[in-house]
């Protein structure tokens, strides 16, 4: 019996991480790790703002204009629907990369020194095409380039930034953390 449940658990195990679109096409996509697409339960911060390219940044700046995302873990239905997205990669995971997935996420507006929000929308994550949609903003996953959805019109790039670091700054600067 000990055999029999050792052995069912190595097969679930496997199963979760092979959940995961791990296509080496996709290696270079922005927010596309080594282990594969955004998990179930990771968190993301982007920092996107109008120029050439994206932005030289390690950190939130002090002041400015731009458009903070924080990527929030899956909702739980969303997290339940990875054991079909798991079945399904058994056979093949270009659906799953056309269809992606659906997540919540914070979005932070700074004008200067003041921030507005949390707006609070459903983004969706692509493969293919590879792609980011935040509602009104797209961010193209192979060149990092932000854009408006409705037209396609260049609104600038984003850089990922380090969460934690991120997270201590909104709530600083948004008043969660008093």
């Amino acid at each position: 019996m000990l055999r029999f449940l050792t052995l069912l658990a190595c097969v679930a195990w496997t199963g979760i991480a092979s959940a995961q679109v791990n296509n080496e096409a996709y290696r270079d996509y922005f927010l596309f790790g080594r282990f594969g697409e955004v998990c179930t339960m990771c968190e993301v911060t982007v920092l996107c703002q109008s120029g050439d390219a994206p932005p030289a940044v390690t950190a939130v700046p002090e002041s400015g204009r731009f458009t903070v995302y924080h990527l929030q873990t899956r909702t739980f239905w969303s997290q339940i629907s990875t054991i079909w997205e798991w079945f399904v990669t058994n056979f093949s995971s270009e659906s799953l990369a056309a269809k992606g997935h659906m997540r919540p996420v914070h979005v932070y507006e700074v004008d200067g020194e003041s921030w507005a929000g949390p707006e609070v929308v459903e983004a969706r994550l692509l493969l293919e095409p590879g792609r980011l949609e935040f509602g009104d903003r797209h961010i193209d996953r192979t060149n990092q380039r932000w854009s408006v959805a409705m037209t396609g019109e260049a609104a600038g790039y984003c850089t990922r930034l380090p969460l934690w670091d991120v997270l201590a700054v909104i709530d600083t600067k948004t008043g969660r953390g008093e």
